[in-house]
């Protein structure tokens, strides 16, 4: 999609169409008063017979007439003013180009309403409108021999009332974030026989000579030599190898503080010997999502090069059920030397997050971040709108909570106390993997804190976000990049 910008106002800007916003109280911008005016105030006799009401994230499509240069309107209604937020004007942002997508526009023209930038900074309305643009109209691939084009080409921001630098700076970042949430939804949409753990590490080898990160991709071998058993003994059951992928950004060596992103990265989840029921089991190509999100962010990160550290541990697998697969009642020792008694092989993720948080602390992580679609509990407690977080540091849990709230990703804290430790409770390990269907989602976390020792840590559970069953704001339907913007937002605050 092609960005342009241009110092003349929206009516005089010759496109396909652009996008108005309204108020529930019936403001339009200067902009929107301008080509009112010239459409012989047809809009506001839309709003006068309440054709229009302005709440939120209602949508229209109208013609202009030749009125002013371009052909159509979409306005879009941002809602009450109390409840404005970037991220709100994201969402408004995108339903209003997704409208004018489906309705064959291929050229496009917006702006930020002046009413906003006395709230919020411009450079984030900027970020806002980029990323609501590229995000709600991005069409997942599909595989069929001919398909219809209906993408917008080109976008013209109108910067009538913001200052160059401000525009610059949101291009730029709304670019980035766009691009790494587009690439994550990309990678967990790819069919299971043509993204395998070993085909994710290529895409990691490309991340990383473009931005300049160094990357190690640990084999079977090596993972055998660090003694990953929890890690390699759900890949046993698959014929696909799998693969630790490290990613390295150092962007302030003299500083201590390491930010370490562990991701899950199985590539299909058939439930293994405990297998999933035959319902929904083709969405679980998907269950790599929380290592699409990091590998994305590690691309967003060494493009805009914030002023910290940070390292990725990616761990890919398949959890299959051939003759190799691991088996309820197994018992395995971790890289930590912790032993765990299986319970239930559908509870896989877990392990090898164990193994990659274990990896993440060796390699000098001084604060860590975990994401997957862990549970399906976590799903049933929150649905799609938000995913669960948890965590032992309340320092960190608040980065990550203001981080989501920038990013558009909401988060939900579940508490994480002594009292859920019965759950896992073994009679021969350690600790078991899986404790029955009571407090499902929090139990992931009671089991992942064995592998953290003292190091701050939080975990997000994406398993609702990671996909939408409709185009929802920024989202399309199918995977989403869910998580991606919240880690590169985490690491650019530790930047500051």
């Amino acid at each position: 999609m092609e960005w342009n910008r241009t110092s003349k106002a929206l009516s005089q800007v010759a496109v396909d169409a652009v996008i108005l916003f309204v108020t529930d109280t019936l403001h339009l911008s200067k902009e929107g008063k301008l080509i009112d005016l010239r459409l012989n105030h047809y809009l506001s006799q839309l709003m006068d017979s309440e054709e229009i009401t302005g709440r939120f994230e209602e949508c229209m499509l109208l013609h202009t007439r030749g009125e002013i240069a371009a052909q159509k309107i979409v306005l879009v209604g941002l809602g009450n003013e109390k409840k404005w937020s970037p991220q709100r004007f994201r969402q408004c942002v995108a339903i209003g180009a997704r409208k004018a997508q489906q309705s064959g526009v291929k050229e496009l023209a917006i702006s930020v309403p002046e009413f906003l930038e006395k709230h919020f900074g411009s450079a984030d309305l900027v970020q806002a409108v980029v990323e609501g643009v590229e995000l709600g109209c991005y069409e997942l691939p599909n595989y069929k021999q001919t398909s219809r084009n209906t993408s917008i080409k080109k976008v013209v921001f109108s910067e009538q009332t913001l200052s160059k630098t401000s525009i610059e700076a949101g291009m730029e970042r709304g670019r980035v974030f766009a691009e790494a949430s587009k690439k994550a939804s990309t990678w967990c949409h790819e069919p299971a026989n043509y993204l395998t753990p070993t085909v994710l590490a290529n895409y990691a080898d490309e991340v990383a000579k473009r931005c300049g990160l160094e990357i190690d991709i640990v084999d079977k071998d090596r993972l055998e030599e660090l003694n990953a058993h929890a890690f390699l003994a759900v890949a046993k059951g698959s014929a696909q190898p799998p693969k630790l992928i490290m990613l390295r950004y150092q962007g302030a060596p003299d500083d201590k503080e390491v930010l370490g992103l562990v991701g899950k990265g199985v590539t299909f989840d058939s439930g293994g010997l405990q297998i999933k029921p035959h319902e929904g089991m083709d969405q679980m190509k998907s269950d790599m999502s929380g290592a699409a999100a990091v590998l994305a962010a590690m691309d967003a990160i060494g493009t805009l090069k914030p002023h910290c550290n940070v390292v990725a541990v990616i761990v890919s697998c398949e959890n299959m059920t051939g003759s190799h697969a691991y088996r309820p009642g197994d018992v395995l020792r971790a890289m930590s030397g912790k032993t765990i008694e299986v319970t239930h092989t559908d509870a896989e993720g877990r392990l090898i997050l164990a193994d990659g948080l274990a990896y993440a602390r060796q390699l000098g992580a001084t604060k860590l971040v975990d994401i997957a679609t862990l549970t399906g509990a976590a799903l049933v407690c929150l649905g799609r709108e938000k995913a669960l977080m948890l965590g032992n540091d309340d320092t960190l849990l608040q980065d990550v909570f203001v981080a989501a709230g920038l990013a558009g990703e909401p988060v939900w804290k579940f508490p994480l106390e002594e009292e859920y430790d019965h759950y896992l409770h073994s009679d021969i390990a350690d600790v078991k993997n899986e404790g029955g269907r009571a407090a499902g989602a929090i139990q992931g976390g009671v089991f992942l804190q064995h592998f953290v020792e003292d190091t701050p840590w939080v975990h997000l559970d994406i398993a609702g976000p990671a996909f939408s069953q409709k185009d929802s704001g920024i989202y399309r339907k199918g995977a989403t990049g869910a998580g991606t913007r919240t880690l590169i937002h985490l690491a650019l605050q530790m930047g500051l």
